[in-house]
């Protein structure tokens, strides 16, 4: 009986000095994924790489890679005269993957290469067809996309042969899947330096994560209260637990700490954050001239997201009916609403500072330069009208495309998913913008 994916990537591990002390490789909603083997407490290191064993670059072209491999299209990169854009370490690492699947990277590469997804999984812009573009709904992205594409072919024009999954689109190609690889499984392993570092590339995303990783300079983030990493584990790369897990829990890292708008997390890693990114705005909402405040519109903004908040709470608390539950889909829907809120205070002006009445436990900002009731209502009404139109503008309905995510998720097809669910967190934040302006109501006084 050939053994599971668990237990072979287990003695592949073991094989090669890593450790999954209390994590396992298995089959996730997202290709695969690493999941708690055993019970795990907060500061427990669940799983370690030793460095020798990954891909590793540091910009200005120094480079680490296992020392049995050849690495033929690594060195052709490396040596080559022009261009010199070309040997950025994203690119050496692209070729290093090329060389790892092909067998080119030594005995545990040749292995673990074959657990690299195929590209009709990837739904990064420049792997996406002319047709699939359209499907984004985002002339921007689009345009980026071919850009992009023109690039890569540029900068490794020896890495140019159509990827064999899909034949049927020749820009899909070797090169072009490693880069999304890339883009998608290296770690920044030290000051200018990143890596993929096999086994922990397998952990999905999170915003809220469960676990982070360290080596080198870089240690899990001061809030955790977790010490760094000791001095006899420094040759390693270390997965350690954020929280308490049980056996069977997926451990998930946060990828980009959350920084990324969900359009630059899906050109980044080919999905999005799950509900989207709460550094979402709605584009095009008129903004108050300059220099004036609208404090009756920003104390009724937060009030509007306050009552909001609590509805999708209360909303999540009522759907809970097990322990995985609630929790993340109660973060999801709050980042929504909290991108909501800061779409509309980015057009009154001030900031963060806007609306800050004695409510708030701030100074009342009311000033010579404040807008009368007058205006500000006439602002309002044109927050709503300018809202209605981009919710016009949309080439598709929320409700069709929230059918269309469905059906994608449940035909398996990930990269139509992340293509859908892109769409709908874009027009899933514009109603609920719409949802909040309805419901402020401006008091005259």
């Amino acid at each position: 009986m050939a053994p599971s994916l668990e237990e072979w990537v287990a003695d592949l591990a073991s094989g090669h000095d890593a450790r999954l002390t209390k994590a396992a490789v298995r089959q996730s909603a997202h290709g695969k994924g690493l999941f708690a083997s055993e019970p795990v407490k907060r500061g427990d290191v669940v799983a370690s790489v030793p460095k020798k064993l990954t891909l590793w670059v540091q910009e200005g072209n120094a480079l680490a890679l296992p020392g049995d491999g050849a690495w033929p299209r690594v060195r052709a990169g490396a040596s080559a005269a022009a261009p010199d854009s070309g040997k950025g370490w994203e690119f050496i690492l692209a070729r290093a993957i090329v060389d790892a699947v092909a067998g080119d990277g030594g005995a545990f590469w040749e292995a673990y290469g074959g657990m690299m997804p195929g590209p009709e999984t990837l739904a990064h812009p420049f792997l996406l067809s002319d047709a699939a573009l359209r499907e984004l709904q985002d002339d921007d992205m689009a345009r980026r996309a071919r850009d992009e594409r023109e690039l890569i072919k540029a900068l490794m024009p020896d890495l140019t042969t159509p990827q064999h999954a899909m034949d049927d689109d020749p820009h899909v190609t070797v090169g072009a899947w490693a880069l999304a690889l890339v883009r998608s499984r290296a770690m920044r392993v030290g000051i200018g330096a990143h890596a993929v570092v096999p086994f922990l590339d397998c952990a999905n995303h999170a915003s809220v994560p469960s676990v982070d990783y360290r080596c080198d300079s870089v240690e899990t983030p001061a809030s955790s209260g977790l010490p760094p990493q000791a001095s006899e584990a420094t040759a390693d790369v270390e997965l350690v637990a954020l929280t308490d897990a049980d056996v069977g829990d997926e451990l998930r890292l946060a990828y980009t700490k959350g920084r990324l708008t969900s359009t630059e997390h899906f050109e980044q890693y080919g999905f999005v954050p799950a509900g989207g990114s709460p550094a979402d705005r709605v584009r095009g909402l008129p903004a108050v001239p300059r220099g004036t405040r609208a404090a009756r519109l920003g104390r009724a903004l937060r009030r509007a997201i306050g009552e909001t908040l609590r509805g999708v709470w209360s909303e999540v608390e009522a759907l809970e009916t097990a322990r995985s539950g609630s929790g993340g889909d109660a973060l999801d829907a709050r980042a929504v609403v909290v991108a909501a809120g800061a779409s509309i205070a980015a057009t009154l002006g001030d900031g963060d500072d806007v609306g800050r009445g004695s409510e708030e436990g701030g100074e009342d900002m009311t000033s010579s330069e404040d807008m009368t009731w007058e205006e500000e209502s006439a602002h309002l009404e044109a927050l709503r009208r300018a809202i209605a139109d981009v919710e016009a503008s949309f080439a598709t309905t929320l409700e069709a495309d929230e059918a269309a995510f469905g059906g994608a998720r449940e035909r398996g097809d990930e990269r139509s998913t992340n293509v859908m669910h892109l769409r709908v967190c874009r027009k899933r934040l514009a109603r609920r913008v719409r949802e909040v302006l309805d419901g402020i109501e401006l008091e005259e006084s």
